[in-house]
């Protein structure tokens, strides 16, 4: 009987042994991951657009504190941002367009009022030759301000608004160009 076990045990520990090496290596990576398009861009122009025909803001304030908020938010990366200008190089544009905004205000006991904020807009990077290098024709931002009073003020270019709307955008533009570099995945736009 101890003699069948062992024998048995033996035959087991064989056949382990040669399906072992039999079996192709066992990968540890995985497959490689996919090229960055990104890895050239180190400096990039802001450009923030008005595209809801109502003036929501000026264009290039609004650009100019963008990309304020890009640099302050993403400190770490190794990308910068400059305002646009069409006679400076950069390795790539980002263009934002505010495509759609949406306010609704509460009014509160003090006089003041919270007026949250969601705009869609479109984010698209190029690069220095027209390349278009990932796009994201609507994402959303939300974001709040309080107000003296109980309506909405007709002239959205003076802080807080612009502060509040460069933080989303500049915000919204980091989640979608830069984690996926910070987390290796980047796949880029399908699209593209």
């Amino acid at each position: 009987m101890l003699k069948n076990k062992l024998l048995t045990l033996a035959g087991v520990l064989a056949i382990l042994a040669c399906g072992a090496c039999f079996m192709p290596p066992l990968s540890e990576n995985g497959p490689p991951p996919p090229p960055n398009r990104l890895a050239s861009v180190h400096r990039i122009t802001i450009d923030v657009e008005d595209g809801t025909g109502s003036n929501l803001f000026d264009p290039v304030a609004m650009s100019s504190v963008t990309v304020g908020e890009f640099d302050r938010l993403w400190a770490e990366s190794p990308v910068r941002a400059t305002v646009f200008n069409a006679g400076r190089p950069s390795d790539a544009v980002l263009k934002i367009v505010v495509l759609h905004k949406t306010a609704s205000c509460t009014l509160q006991s003090n006089g003041k009022q919270l007026c949250s904020f969601e705009m869609i807009s479109s984010f698209t990077l190029m690069a220095a030759d027209g390349r278009i290098l990932q796009s994201r024709p609507q994402e959303s931002s939300k974001f709040g301000v309080w107000y003296q009073g109980d309506s909405l003020p007709g002239n959205l270019n003076a802080n807080p608004f612009r502060q509040n709307a460069a933080y989303s955008l500049a915000m919204a533009a980091g989640d979608i160009f830069l984690l996926p570099l910070s987390s290796n995945s980047f796949s880029g736009d399908p699209s593209v």
